[in-house]
Formats: C-alpha cells, structure tokens, sequence
C-alpha cells in the first residue's frame, strides 16, 4: 500500500520502461524525500507541479486553485462538463426576465455551511459585493460589472481612495475617522445603487444593465462562490446563539480578527488565515482537512453535503510535485491517481506507446487554452528605465520573428496547431477567429528599423540613433515544467539570430513568477490561460486595461470603448463580427502578447480505476463524483 492510497502499479508497463535511466535515480531519490512524511493515506490522490495560490474563491484566477475551490465551495450553478450545459447548485432553479435584464435564483432549503449553518441569498450578496469591491483586488472582479449600478459604485471607491491618500489631517484620530467614514459610504452605495438584490433568504436577485448570454458561466464561476462572512472576517463566536449573522450585531472593527480599515490607505485590508484547516468555512461536497505548502492539501467529505452518502471518495489529497520526472515516477509506484498534466521530455514517446495501442493509461486533450508571451507594454521597466517594449513596433518586429511551427514540431513536439490570436480555432460556435502576425523575418527588421533600432555599426547588435544598444532583453518563465525552457531557449535563438537583440532567460518557481507579473518585473513572460466561458471575451478581456488579469499592463482606449460596445450589441452575428475585429486589431497592430500554439493536456490515470474525470477542453472536474474501482487493480507488471 502506498502512502496517500493503496493503488497498484500501472497495468500498462514498468517503470523503467517509462523513464529513461539517466533520469531514474534521482526521480528515485526525490521520491524517497517526497514519502519521508506523506501524510494519512486517502480514497483518492492527484498530483501537480504547482501547489494553490489562494483558497479563498473572489481572489482566485488560477486553474487550480479554482479546481480546489469548486470542492469547497458551490455556486448558484455548476457547470456540467458531460453534459456542456449547467445544473443547479445552491440555487435549485432560476428564471430570467424577458428582456434578460433580470434573472432570479432559488435557493435550495437544504444547503448548508460545514459548520450546519443555512446558505441564504444574504451569504451571496456579501460575497458578491467583496468581489465587486476594489480592495479586495479580486482578478476576475471586472466580469460582474455589468450588474446595475457596480462600474459606478466601484469607480466611487477609487475616488475616494484616491482622494483619501492625498488628503491632509490634523492627527491620526481625524485620519483614521475619514477612512471608517468612507468604508461605511461605500457600504451603503452598494446596498442602495448596485442591482443585487435579497428578495427574501432563499431568493437572490440579479438585475444588469445588458443582457448576458453568458451569465450562468459567470455565475458558476468559482470567484462568484459564497463565502461565510464570520468566518472571512473573524467574528468572537457565538455559538450560543440560532440567530444567522445578518440579523446578528456587527461586531466592532476591534472584534473582527481578520479585517480592518487602514489609516494609511483608507483600504480595507483583509487577512487571509481564514482560509486555512481549522478555520476554512465551506458550502461545498469537502472541507480543508490540511494544507501543508508545497507537499499536499487534504479534502474529506462535508458532513452537511446535501448529497454527501452518494459520495465514493470519502478523502481526497492533492500533493505537489514539481520535478515532472519523479510525478511519473510516483504515478508508475501506486502513489497517485492522477497525474494532471505530464510534462516530462519523454512525453511524445509514451503518446506514441498510447496511440499504438500499448498503454490506456495516457490522456490527450485538447484544451480551452492557449499558450503565450506576454510583453510589458508599461511606459518604464521595474528599474525605472525606459521600456522598449511600449512601442507597439517593437512588440510587432517581436511576434513577426517567432517561427510557431518550429517550436511545435521540434520543441514542444506535440504538433499542437500553432496560434496567432488568442481565441482557439473552432472552439466558439459563430466565431471565426482572424489570423494574426506570422513569421516574416523582413518585416520584423522593418519594424524595428521604423521604432529606430537597427544594425548601425555592423556589429550584428542593434542600437539607437544616439548608438545606445538594444536593452537586453529578460525572458521570465517557470521551472516547474521543461516545457517553457525549452520554449524559451528556442525563442531566445530565434530573436537573436533574427532581430540582434540579447536574450537573457529569467527562470522562476510558480509562487515568484506570479510576483513578479503582478508587479511588473519582467520584459517578456511566458503565459497560458484557460478559457472560463464560452465567449471570446474569456480571452479578449485579457487586454482590457483595467482587467485584472491584464498583468502586462496594456492599454488602448480604442480597444476598450469596442470592447464595451461589443458587449451592448442585441445582435448575437453583429457582436461575433465586433469581436473578430478587435481581435484582429490586437494581434496585427498591438501585440500585447504573442500566441504561439493552442494547449494540449496529457493527463494519467488508468482508466479501468478511475471513472469520473473528464476531457472536456475546459478541465473543469467535479472530483466528488470520481469513483475508485479497487477490485480492478493490476499486480505487478509484465518483467
């Protein structure tokens, strides 16, 4: 019996077989590390590279924290990967306003808190409003603006904040008193103003200010999960009392452990501990059993999980493994269920052995999602310095430089159909995505030549008219997956040879990668993003300025005010059209980023016992409803 589950060793071949030997001892050494202390053993065992950023849900934007997420907490509606549709979740059942300007969700009688409390409309419109509420920062907080009256509540709170930092006061008391005064407006202009709407406790009410066809992915989406105000907050508890929090007194600031106004900001500042074994408060199918960092996070199943007997995988652990090498190693020894996302060199070999027939154990998907990378369009770099990469000629001669088809065919080696827009070929019905800048090594020197870069002294380098080189040039990715470096070094050849600019790789684990977008400190940065919902705009609002994903920092008015049009258009042909445009725009003109090849997923499990995971392209997975089959299980395998 392994560690974290009793699972025997792949049916399909022996370890060896899979990992070649030079890479063998040390997997097998980092293995050995990786058991010392592994924790109790469980129904089910997945494994990635990375571990989760965030588990509190209206801060959340990467895959998998909202894969954790969607086990410990439930939305209005889930998505329904089999079926490409949606069920119901907190809310039983929903209805929409003719003119599809309000739609109204019925929340069901039996859903409940881990801790037995009722989940009412009250958790939902709190949480809504932290998600639509500038301090907070939340990612995908610019999705929900269209709800009545949010854009100008959330711009309001920007003024006031900005206002609040350049303010002057007598004493400390004054600015301190100023900042609960400003908290507490923007309290009441989002009760008052904002079009959501607590019809009664088990009735939420949402009303926008244009139609959404799109509204029930939103609404499913993980950010828009509750969360349980007490427990965000850190009330004193009060167990001694049936009354909800909503009709409870709001404790003073002074009471509340995890939350308080900031005299310097005027912000609310929020501590995150909440969110941690022990304290986490869910309405999902499992609460946060253990989370050690970067070794393994533990699920068990909610007690007052409405459907929690129906439940196969009563434990379910996630663990992290960041050498690519010894994750297979750990799926070949029993160690693991599921290997979510193989990114070993050797990886094109055992595609090889599953096509052939040799294996069942191997997964291809195509997914949702593209790969890229990204430019910092900021006028100046982290150090201060003049950032080339603001000129949009620069990013063109850049993008015009990358052969796609090499890097697929030689370096990737999974032949995945190259990209040069962001919206994946065929992946929208009624979209047809345009085609962007290919590789034309010409126009690349020419666009530079018309930025003032060229080869002025015969050196082979670039410079200015005032001779200043070229800024050599950082390339951030992350290091836990061969993928990206390999990547990287081929685009790194590719702009060297084509353009006269110095390449510096920059390679980061996840946790300082994530860092460094967010503040800034890159030139150009690998990227990779998951379509949410089906709509271009899960990719094209990536380039919005005020987007909270747009970690590059790109800005064009032009491209906003069509962006907000499409979004207004009635006819459903008109706005794809609106959409293919902006598209084109960005890809042939801006270049905020550059598209190399839509992803393909390669996944392990043994699908003789495993059931219930699921290759749609948007990876969504509802692991509550994964079923063992341990009757199933393989001896050792073939010498």
């Amino acid at each position: 019996m392994s560690a974290y589950h009793g699972c025997a060793r792949s049916k399909d071949g022996a370890m060896a077989r899979q990992l070649p030997l030079i890479l063998l001892l040390p997997a097998l050494l980092l293995l050995v590390v990786w058991y010392d202390d592994p924790g109790p053993d469980s129904d089910f065992t997945w494994s990635t590279t990375s571990d989760v950023f965030t588990l509190d849900p209206q801060r959340m934007s990467y895959l998998e924290d909202m894969r954790v997420g969607s086990t410990l907490y439930e939305g209005l509606v889930r998505f329904d990967p089999e079926r490409n549709g949606f069920q119901p979740g907190a809310a039983w059942s929903w209805d929409t306003s003719d003119d599809g300007l309000t739609w109204t969700f019925h929340l069901r009688e039996d859903g409940r808190w881990s801790n037995g409390r009722s989940v009412t409309a009250h958790d939902f419109a709190w949480s809504w409003m932290r998600l639509l509420t500038p301090d907070t920062a939340a990612s995908y907080s610019g999705l929900f603006l269209p709800i009545q009256g949010a854009r100008s509540v959330w711009s309001a709170r920007d003024d006031d904040l900005e206002r609040f930092a350049a303010g002057t006061f007598d004493d400390e008391s004054d600015r301190s008193a100023e900042a609960h005064r400003l908290w507490e407006a923007h309290e009441r202009r989002f009760r008052d103003e904002v079009g959501i709407e607590v019809v009664d406790a088990s009735t939420f009410r949402v009303h926008l200010e244009h139609p959404i066809p799109w509204l029930l992915d939103l609404v499913a989406f993980t950010p828009a999960a509750p969360v349980y105000r007490p427990a965000v907050e850190g009330w004193p508890e009060h167990e001694d009392t049936e009354a909800p929090w909503f009709e409870q007194p709001t404790p003073e600031w002074r009471d509340r452990e995890f939350v308080r106004i900031d005299g310097e900001s005027g912000r609310l500042l929020q501590d995150h501990r909440w969110a941690r074994p022990g304290r986490l408060i869910g309405n999902g199918p499992y609460t946060l059993a253990s989370w050690r960092y970067k070794r393994d996070l533990r699920l068990e199943v909610s007690p007052t999980w409405r459907d929690a007997d129906s439940i196969d995988c009563r434990t379910i652990t996630k663990v992290t493994i960041e050498d690519p090498n010894t994750a297979v190693l750990a799926f070949e020894s029993g160690a693991v269920d599921w290997l979510n996302g193989i990114n070993v060199d050797y990886r094109i070999d055992m595609i090889r052995q599953q096509e052939a027939g040799e294996r069942s154990d191997i997964h291809v998907i195509p997914a949702f999602a593209t790969d890229f990378f990204s430019f910092n369009c900021r006028p100046s770099l982290a150090d201060g310095t003049a950032n080339p990469f603001a000129d949009a000629a620069v990013r063109r001669a850049f993008a015009s430089a990358v052969d796609r088809e090499t890097i697929v065919r030689h370096v990737t080696r999974l032949n995945e159909p190259v990209a040069t827009v962001l919206v994946p070929d065929g992946s929208i019905p009624g979209y047809d995505p345009p085609t962007g800048l290919e590789l034309d090594v010409d126009r690349a020197r020419r666009e530079l030549q018309s930025a003032g870069w060229s080869d002025r002294d015969g050196d082979g380098l670039i410079e200015n008219e005032e001779g200043d080189p070229f800024p050599v040039t950082s390339l951030l990715y992350t290091t836990n997956t061969p993928r990206f470096k390999r990547m990287a070094i081929a685009l790194r050849e590719q702009w060297e040879s084509a353009l006269g600019v110095r390449i510096e790789l920059v390679g980061k684990e996840s946790k300082f990668y994530r860092n460094d977008l967010r503040e800034g400190d890159f030139m150009i940065a690998r990227g990779t993003w998951y379509g949410d919902f089906g709509d271009p705009t899960t990719f094209l609002d990536l380039c919005r300025t005020e987007d909270g994903n747009n970690t590059r920092k790109f800005s064009d008015p032009g491209i906003d005010a069509d962006l907000d049009a499409a979004s207004m258009e009635r006819n459903p042909a008109r706005r794809m059209e609106l959409l293919e445009d902006i598209e084109r725009r960005l890809f042939n003109e801006h270049l905020p980023m550059i598209p190399i090849c839509q992803v393909v997923d390669v996944h392990m499990y043994d699908p003789d016992r495993i059931s219930g995971l699921s290759d749609h392209p948007r990876q969504v997975q509802r692991l509550w409803r994964i079923v063992v089959d341990e009757a199933s299980e393989a001896g050792p395998p073939d010498p």
